[in-house]
């Protein structure tokens, strides 16, 4: 009995030991609204870019072309940034993480302005994909936050 209540013990110190959990504040309804909206934008936006990629027409992809979205994004950014950047000082993992997203749509937007290149096939998806991992990091991040209050993460 001592020896199955010592291995039980043990085991649960070893599971404990393998999570870390970080007691932080940081959720805001707005910036989680916002960036569930961001998200869908983005997606509808490169879905229009994709078609242009792929087609013969070198100049229907120009950035002019789609200035619109940008400036939208752009707005989106700022309010994001300017709402992380008045919540407590224990929330540097959601500053970080909206940081990290605007840094991602600038580079983003940077690269649409140096010109995309029609490629026949290929709809630049790994480009949408890594992009929509920086929203979801944000948006997990804003769901754990908002059902218990912190962030549970494995070492």
């Amino acid at each position: 009995m001592t020896i199955t209540r010592i291995t039980v013990q043990t085991t649960l110190a070893i599971l404990l030991s393998a999570c870390t959990v970080t007691f932080i504040t940081g959720y805001d309804q707005v910036i989680d609204t916002t960036l569930t909206k961001m998200k869908s934008d983005f997606n509808l936006h490169f879905i229009k870019l994709g078609r242009t990629i792929q087609d013969s027409d070198p100049t229907n992809q120009k950035f002019e072309n789609f200035q619109e979205y940008y400036d939208h994004m752009e707005v989106d950014l700022i309010m994001l940034m300017g709402r992380a950047k008045i919540l407590g000082g224990r929330s540097s993992i959601v500053k970080k993480q909206v940081h990290n997203l605007d840094s991602v749509m600038n580079a983003f937007e940077e690269w649409h302005k140096k010109g995309i290149q029609d490629r026949s096939g290929d709809d630049r998806r790994d480009i949408r994909n890594g992009i929509n991992s920086a929203f979801d990091a944000v948006i997990k991040l804003q769901e754990e936050l908002k059902s218990t209050g912190k962030i549970k993460s494995t070492k």
